[in-house]
């Protein structure tokens, strides 16, 4: 059966002439939360979702995302490692993605840049270069270039945008167009242990989604999150246990047609506790509350 599932996989994929690359869901956190994150962006898997969220982030920041086996499809299989290193001149972050498997391979890899003004008005950038390989058929490459802005509107809400691919990248023969995809979103944090986030997705393909999360932090060590979605129609949930400089996190996240799967990360944050708080209280932080 799996020789058959490998065929078809890479015939589905071979038949979009190249044009893959779609932008998915990274990250434990931001999956259980329906992948609504974009107004939120508050750890190192930011850069896959809104660049700018990075400058948040005071403290140097490693993690590593793995879903070993998609809806029971190890050929489907993606992960990635991300790391963010704040500077008196800005944020920056070196990551990467892998997609497929022996007969498929997607590779990005993403240099990143996120300062602000005022610890209000964050903005960021990525420079991205895939690599799409095909066994027997070769390989090809191109560039992209995502924005983002993050802006605290005020001392419980945030607002976030990012637009993906904005110079329309092409890879392979067919010289496809790469996803062109924006998001926008906002976030509501009436307490600095309870976040609620709702997000709309355009890709310039198809009908717009929008998602839907939250978290809520138990006592500093645990963060329970949930979140829904449409296009397609998704329910998910996790879990993210803190201790010291690490989190790790758990997410489950159902398709309408291929059912259950599951993810988790493991990050590092080299500020520990006294990072998590400052994240949890830049809000009020920057209104000077």
């Amino acid at each position: 059966m799996k020789p058959i599932i490998k065929i078809l996989v890479t015939v589905i994929l071979f038949q979009k002439s190249y044009a893959q690359f779609e932008i998915t869901d990274i990250g434990a956190k931001a999956i259980s939360m329906g992948g609504a994150f974009t107004s939120l962006a508050d750890n190192s898997s930011a850069v896959y979702y809104n660049p700018s969220g990075i400058s948040q982030l005071p403290f140097r920041e490693v993690s590593v995302f793995y879903s070993p086996s998609p809806f029971g499809l190890k050929e489907l299989a993606y992960g990635s490692i991300n790391y963010v290193e704040p500077t008196r001149f800005g944020v920056f972050a070196l990551s990467a993605k892998t997609y497929g498997f022996e007969l498929y391979r997607e590779i990005t890899a993403t240099i990143s840049y996120a300062n602000n003004f005022g610890k209000k008005i964050h903005y960021g950038l990525n420079l991205n270069y895939f690599n799409l390989s095909i066994k027997n058929y070769g390989s090809a490459s191109s560039f992209g270039i995502d924005v983002g802005v993050l802006a605290y509107l005020t001392d419980f809400m945030r607002w976030g945008f990012a637009a993906f691919n904005v110079n329309r990248p092409s890879v392979g023969t067919q010289k496809d167009k790469l996803p062109q995809v924006y998001r926008g979103g906002i976030s509501v944090q009436p307490k600095n242990y309870l976040n609620f986030i709702l997000d709309v997705e355009k890709d310039t393909r198809f009908h717009a989604s929008v998602k839907f999360g939250m978290e809520y932090n138990v006592y500093e060590m645990v963060d329970i999150r949930s979140g829904i979605g449409t296009a397609p129609s998704r329910f998910s949930g996790g879990i993210g246990f803190n201790y010291s400089l690490f989190n790790i996190s758990y997410a489950f996240n159902t398709h309408q047609d291929l059912g259950l799967t599951h993810q988790g990360s493991i990050s590092i944050n080299f500020g520990g506790e006294k990072a998590r708080k400052k994240i949890r209280n830049s809000l009020s932080d920057a209104f000077g509350n």
